[in-house]
Protein backbone atom coordinates (compact mmCIF):
# COMPACT_ATOMS: atom_id res chain seq x y z
CA UNK A 1 0.00 0.00 0.00
CA UNK A 2 1.37 3.16 -1.28
CA UNK A 3 0.90 6.07 1.78
CA UNK A 4 1.17 9.80 1.25
CA UNK A 5 3.53 12.04 3.01
CA UNK A 6 0.88 14.25 5.40
CA UNK A 7 3.21 17.29 4.34
CA UNK A 8 2.16 16.37 1.16
CA UNK A 9 -1.33 16.53 1.87
CA UNK A 10 -0.97 19.92 3.17
CA UNK A 11 0.32 21.14 -0.29
CA UNK A 12 -2.45 19.85 -2.28
CA UNK A 13 -4.88 21.02 -0.14
CA UNK A 14 -3.53 24.20 -0.45
CA UNK A 15 -3.17 24.01 -3.90
CA UNK A 16 -6.90 23.09 -4.38
CA UNK A 17 -8.08 26.17 -2.26
CA UNK A 18 -5.40 28.59 -4.15
CA UNK A 19 -7.06 27.10 -7.17
CA UNK A 20 -10.52 28.15 -6.55
CA UNK A 21 -10.48 31.22 -5.24
CA UNK A 22 -8.51 32.17 -8.45
CA UNK A 23 -11.31 30.63 -10.16
CA UNK A 24 -13.65 32.10 -7.87
CA UNK A 25 -12.55 36.39 -8.28
CA UNK A 26 -12.27 35.63 -11.92
CA UNK A 27 -16.09 34.39 -12.10
CA UNK A 28 -16.87 36.98 -9.72
CA UNK A 29 -15.04 40.08 -11.67
CA UNK A 30 -17.14 39.37 -15.12
CA UNK A 31 -20.10 40.76 -15.59
CA UNK A 32 -23.09 38.22 -15.14
CA UNK A 33 -25.89 39.19 -17.95
CA UNK A 34 -29.31 38.49 -16.96
CA UNK A 35 -32.83 39.11 -18.56
CA UNK A 36 -34.37 41.74 -16.84
CA UNK A 37 -37.41 42.26 -19.11
CA UNK A 38 -39.39 40.03 -21.58
CA UNK A 39 -42.59 41.65 -23.93
CA UNK A 40 -44.28 39.12 -25.28
CA UNK A 41 -41.83 35.29 -26.66
CA UNK A 42 -38.30 34.98 -26.39
CA UNK A 43 -36.85 31.55 -26.83
CA UNK A 44 -33.56 30.81 -25.75
CA UNK A 45 -31.70 27.69 -27.75
CA UNK A 46 -35.57 26.71 -28.42
CA UNK A 47 -36.80 27.35 -24.78
CA UNK A 48 -38.89 29.61 -23.49
CA UNK A 49 -36.69 32.91 -21.76
CA UNK A 50 -37.99 34.16 -18.45
CA UNK A 51 -37.33 37.16 -16.56
CA UNK A 52 -34.45 36.80 -14.02
CA UNK A 53 -32.76 34.33 -16.17
CA UNK A 54 -28.86 34.15 -16.42
CA UNK A 55 -27.93 34.23 -20.05
CA UNK A 56 -24.89 31.95 -20.39
CA UNK A 57 -22.33 31.58 -23.14
CA UNK A 58 -23.36 30.85 -26.24
CA UNK A 59 -26.97 31.09 -25.60
CA UNK A 60 -29.25 31.97 -29.11
CA UNK A 61 -31.30 34.57 -28.23
CA UNK A 62 -34.55 34.71 -30.70
CA UNK A 63 -37.48 37.27 -30.17
CA UNK A 64 -40.26 36.90 -31.86
CA UNK A 65 -42.83 39.31 -33.54
CA UNK A 66 -44.37 41.92 -31.23
CA UNK A 67 -42.20 40.93 -28.31
CA UNK A 68 -38.80 42.28 -26.71
CA UNK A 69 -36.25 41.37 -24.39
CA UNK A 70 -33.84 43.65 -22.43
CA UNK A 71 -30.47 41.87 -20.89
CA UNK A 72 -28.57 43.58 -18.39
CA UNK A 73 -24.87 43.22 -17.12
CA UNK A 74 -23.85 43.27 -13.69
CA UNK A 75 -21.28 45.62 -14.47
CA UNK A 76 -23.48 48.41 -15.92
CA UNK A 77 -24.25 47.95 -19.87
CA UNK A 78 -27.78 47.12 -20.83
CA UNK A 79 -29.05 45.77 -24.10
CA UNK A 80 -32.85 45.90 -25.42
CA UNK A 81 -33.53 43.63 -27.98
CA UNK A 82 -36.00 44.31 -31.18
CA UNK A 83 -38.75 42.06 -32.30
CA UNK A 84 -37.59 39.81 -34.75
CA UNK A 85 -34.51 39.67 -33.81
CA UNK A 86 -31.80 36.68 -33.38
CA UNK A 87 -28.41 36.97 -31.50
CA UNK A 88 -25.87 34.71 -29.60
CA UNK A 89 -24.11 35.44 -26.70
CA UNK A 90 -20.63 34.38 -27.28
CA UNK A 91 -19.24 35.07 -23.50
CA UNK A 92 -17.97 37.94 -21.10
CA UNK A 93 -14.54 37.92 -20.52
CA UNK A 94 -12.45 39.74 -17.91
CA UNK A 95 -8.51 40.55 -18.33
CA UNK A 96 -7.56 41.39 -14.36
CA UNK A 97 -4.42 42.24 -15.68
CA UNK A 98 -5.94 45.38 -17.70
CA UNK A 99 -8.91 45.62 -15.74
CA UNK A 100 -10.40 45.36 -19.12
CA UNK A 101 -14.29 43.55 -19.64
CA UNK A 102 -14.84 42.11 -22.93
CA UNK A 103 -18.67 40.95 -23.93
CA UNK A 104 -18.99 39.50 -27.39
CA UNK A 105 -22.55 39.42 -28.99
CA UNK A 106 -23.40 38.00 -32.28
CA UNK A 107 -26.64 39.36 -34.23
CA UNK A 108 -27.85 37.05 -36.88
CA UNK A 109 -30.73 39.73 -37.41
CA UNK A 110 -32.92 41.97 -36.66
CA UNK A 111 -32.06 45.31 -34.26
CA UNK A 112 -30.46 46.12 -30.55
CA UNK A 113 -30.20 49.17 -28.99
CA UNK A 114 -27.20 48.96 -26.64
CA UNK A 115 -25.60 51.43 -23.49
CA UNK A 116 -22.01 49.56 -23.77
CA UNK A 117 -20.97 51.10 -20.46
CA UNK A 118 -19.09 50.32 -17.20
CA UNK A 119 -17.90 52.14 -14.14
CA UNK A 120 -15.27 54.15 -13.67
CA UNK A 121 -13.00 51.78 -11.68
CA UNK A 122 -12.58 49.02 -15.23
CA UNK A 123 -12.52 49.75 -18.74
CA UNK A 124 -15.08 47.86 -21.36
CA UNK A 125 -15.00 46.63 -24.86
CA UNK A 126 -18.33 45.24 -26.23
CA UNK A 127 -18.46 43.93 -29.68
CA UNK A 128 -21.38 43.03 -31.94
CA UNK A 129 -20.19 41.04 -34.51
CA UNK A 130 -23.43 42.16 -37.44
CA UNK A 131 -22.73 39.50 -39.22
CA UNK A 132 -18.76 38.73 -40.23
CA UNK A 133 -18.24 42.67 -39.02
CA UNK A 134 -17.21 43.67 -36.04
CA UNK A 135 -18.72 46.62 -34.44
CA UNK A 136 -16.97 47.81 -30.97
CA UNK A 137 -17.35 49.91 -28.40
CA UNK A 138 -15.75 50.78 -24.99
CA UNK A 139 -18.44 53.17 -23.47
CA UNK A 140 -20.65 54.39 -26.20
CA UNK A 141 -24.77 53.95 -26.76
CA UNK A 142 -25.48 52.72 -29.88
CA UNK A 143 -28.24 51.16 -32.18
CA UNK A 144 -27.24 48.72 -34.48
CA UNK A 145 -29.77 46.91 -37.42
CA UNK A 146 -29.15 44.26 -39.44
CA UNK A 147 -30.92 42.97 -42.50
CA UNK A 148 -32.27 39.21 -43.06
CA UNK A 149 -29.44 38.18 -45.48
CA UNK A 150 -27.09 39.78 -43.00
CA UNK A 151 -25.51 41.89 -45.94
CA UNK A 152 -26.45 45.20 -44.89
CA UNK A 153 -26.22 46.95 -41.57
CA UNK A 154 -27.11 50.29 -40.69
CA UNK A 155 -25.05 51.76 -37.54
CA UNK A 156 -26.55 54.91 -34.96
CA UNK A 157 -23.79 56.35 -32.84
CA UNK A 158 -25.80 58.06 -30.02
CA UNK A 159 -23.31 58.93 -27.51
CA UNK A 160 -19.61 58.31 -27.62
CA UNK A 161 -17.91 56.66 -30.76
CA UNK A 162 -17.92 53.13 -32.16
CA UNK A 163 -16.21 51.71 -34.62
CA UNK A 164 -16.60 49.37 -37.71
CA UNK A 165 -13.41 47.01 -38.26
CA UNK A 166 -13.69 45.77 -42.48
CA UNK A 167 -10.33 44.18 -42.81
CA UNK A 168 -7.47 46.66 -42.75
CA UNK A 169 -10.16 49.75 -42.58
CA UNK A 170 -11.40 51.21 -39.47
CA UNK A 171 -14.56 53.42 -39.65
CA UNK A 172 -15.26 55.47 -36.61
CA UNK A 173 -18.74 56.65 -35.90
CA UNK A 174 -18.53 59.54 -33.78
CA UNK A 175 -21.53 60.91 -31.76
CA UNK A 176 -24.46 62.07 -33.75
CA UNK A 177 -23.65 60.21 -36.88
CA UNK A 178 -24.79 57.11 -38.59
CA UNK A 179 -23.20 54.34 -41.00
CA UNK A 180 -24.73 52.23 -43.56
CA UNK A 181 -22.61 48.91 -45.14
CA UNK A 182 -23.94 46.89 -47.49
CA UNK A 183 -21.19 43.08 -48.12
CA UNK A 184 -18.32 43.70 -50.41
CA UNK A 185 -19.25 48.03 -50.40
CA UNK A 186 -16.75 50.32 -49.90
CA UNK A 187 -16.31 51.81 -46.64
CA UNK A 188 -18.94 53.83 -45.32
CA UNK A 189 -18.82 57.27 -45.06
CA UNK A 190 -20.44 58.06 -41.71
CA UNK A 191 -22.81 60.99 -41.66
CA UNK A 192 -25.77 63.01 -39.11
CA UNK A 193 -28.41 60.94 -38.57
CA UNK A 194 -31.66 62.29 -38.42
CA UNK A 195 -33.10 64.28 -35.78
CA UNK A 196 -36.01 62.13 -35.58
CA UNK A 197 -33.99 59.20 -35.25
CA UNK A 198 -32.06 60.84 -32.48
CA UNK A 199 -35.09 61.98 -30.63
CA UNK A 200 -36.02 58.31 -30.64
CA UNK A 201 -32.76 56.70 -29.46
CA UNK A 202 -32.80 59.76 -26.48
CA UNK A 203 -36.20 58.28 -25.55
CA UNK A 204 -34.86 54.82 -25.65
CA UNK A 205 -32.01 55.71 -23.55
CA UNK A 206 -33.94 57.34 -20.67
CA UNK A 207 -36.18 54.28 -20.66
CA UNK A 208 -33.30 52.25 -20.34
CA UNK A 209 -32.16 54.06 -17.04
CA UNK A 210 -29.52 56.51 -16.66
CA UNK A 211 -25.83 56.66 -18.28
CA UNK A 212 -22.63 57.02 -17.05
CA UNK A 213 -21.54 58.74 -20.23
CA UNK A 214 -24.29 61.86 -19.62
CA UNK A 215 -22.90 64.76 -17.91
CA UNK A 216 -25.16 66.45 -15.84
CA UNK A 217 -24.01 69.34 -14.16
CA UNK A 218 -26.30 71.32 -12.03
CA UNK A 219 -25.89 75.08 -10.29
CA UNK A 220 -27.93 74.49 -7.14
CA UNK A 221 -25.87 75.29 -4.47
CA UNK A 222 -26.38 74.15 -0.66
CA UNK A 223 -25.62 71.01 0.98
CA UNK A 224 -22.87 68.32 0.27
CA UNK A 225 -20.08 69.51 -1.99
CA UNK A 226 -19.79 66.64 -5.35
CA UNK A 227 -17.64 66.23 -8.01
CA UNK A 228 -17.52 64.08 -10.10
CA UNK A 229 -14.95 63.83 -13.65
CA UNK A 230 -16.41 65.14 -17.17
CA UNK A 231 -15.41 65.31 -20.68
CA UNK A 232 -14.29 62.04 -20.81
CA UNK A 233 -16.11 59.94 -23.48
CA UNK A 234 -13.11 57.50 -24.60
CA UNK A 235 -11.24 56.24 -21.62
CA UNK A 236 -9.12 53.78 -23.51
CA UNK A 237 -6.62 55.16 -26.60
CA UNK A 238 -3.72 54.81 -28.73
CA UNK A 239 -0.35 56.19 -27.23
CA UNK A 240 0.38 59.29 -26.68
CA UNK A 241 -3.02 59.60 -25.66
CA UNK A 242 -4.04 63.52 -24.72
CA UNK A 243 -7.45 63.54 -22.98
CA UNK A 244 -9.59 66.45 -22.01
CA UNK A 245 -10.57 66.64 -18.35
CA UNK A 246 -13.64 68.55 -16.74
CA UNK A 247 -14.86 68.98 -12.97
CA UNK A 248 -18.81 68.98 -12.67
CA UNK A 249 -19.29 70.37 -9.68
CA UNK A 250 -22.39 70.84 -7.85
CA UNK A 251 -23.52 71.65 -4.03
CA UNK A 252 -21.62 73.00 -1.89
CA UNK A 253 -21.22 77.24 -0.98
CA UNK A 254 -21.20 77.90 -5.04
CA UNK A 255 -17.80 79.19 -4.92
CA UNK A 256 -14.92 77.31 -5.38
CA UNK A 257 -11.70 77.76 -3.88
CA UNK A 258 -9.30 75.22 -5.47
CA UNK A 259 -10.07 72.34 -7.90
CA UNK A 260 -6.64 70.30 -8.15
CA UNK A 261 -5.81 67.12 -10.28
CA UNK A 262 -3.01 64.53 -10.43
CA UNK A 263 -2.93 62.44 -13.69
CA UNK A 264 -1.35 59.23 -12.03
CA UNK A 265 2.29 59.83 -13.78
CA UNK A 266 3.46 62.49 -11.37
CA UNK A 267 2.25 65.41 -13.18
CA UNK A 268 -0.23 67.58 -11.79
CA UNK A 269 -2.52 70.59 -12.79
CA UNK A 270 -4.95 73.26 -11.93
CA UNK A 271 -8.57 74.18 -12.84
CA UNK A 272 -11.95 73.58 -13.98
CA UNK A 273 -10.66 72.53 -17.50
CA UNK A 274 -7.64 70.34 -18.05
CA UNK A 275 -5.59 68.77 -20.85
CA UNK A 276 -3.38 66.21 -20.47
CA UNK A 277 -1.14 63.25 -22.46
CA UNK A 278 -0.49 60.27 -21.67
CA UNK A 279 2.00 57.77 -22.73
CA UNK A 280 1.62 53.71 -22.90
CA UNK A 281 -0.10 52.40 -19.45
CA UNK A 282 -3.05 52.62 -16.89
CA UNK A 283 -3.01 55.63 -14.76
CA UNK A 284 -5.81 56.73 -11.99
CA UNK A 285 -6.93 60.47 -12.53
CA UNK A 286 -7.70 62.19 -9.19
CA UNK A 287 -9.17 65.48 -8.73
CA UNK A 288 -10.03 66.92 -5.66
CA UNK A 289 -12.04 69.96 -5.00
CA UNK A 290 -12.39 72.42 -2.12
CA UNK A 291 -14.85 75.22 -2.13
CA UNK A 292 -14.19 78.52 0.27
CA UNK A 293 -16.17 76.85 3.34
CA UNK A 294 -13.63 74.00 3.89
CA UNK A 295 -15.76 71.47 2.27
CA UNK A 296 -13.55 68.46 0.53
CA UNK A 297 -14.42 65.68 -2.18
CA UNK A 298 -12.31 64.04 -4.55
CA UNK A 299 -13.13 61.93 -7.70
CA UNK A 300 -11.42 59.51 -10.01
CA UNK A 301 -11.36 58.05 -13.20
CA UNK A 302 -8.79 55.31 -14.73
CA UNK A 303 -7.35 56.44 -18.17
CA UNK A 304 -5.61 53.10 -20.59
CA UNK A 305 -3.02 53.70 -23.26
CA UNK A 306 -2.19 51.33 -25.56
CA UNK A 307 -0.06 50.42 -28.53
CA UNK A 308 -3.22 49.77 -30.24
CA UNK A 309 -7.04 49.82 -27.98
CA UNK A 310 -8.78 48.84 -31.38
CA UNK A 311 -11.05 51.88 -30.34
Amino acid sequence: MNFIKPSLIVILFLYSVVCNSIISVYAQDASEVRATRIDGTVTRNGGLLKEGDIIQRDDKIAVKENSAAVLTWSNGSIMEIYPETILAMNGVIYEGDRKLEQSLVTLEKGRIFAKAQVPDHIFTQFEVRAGNVPVMSQGSEFALKLDEAGKKFTLWSLIGRTVVYLGTDRVRVEEGQQAILEAGGIPPVPAPMPDKTKEALLKTSKRLGGSLLIEEETVSTGGPLKIKIGGVKNRRGDAPYTVNFRAVISGGSGKIKSIQWSFGDGESAEGKEVQHTFTQGVYIVVVRVEDENGQKVTSQISISVEEACAC
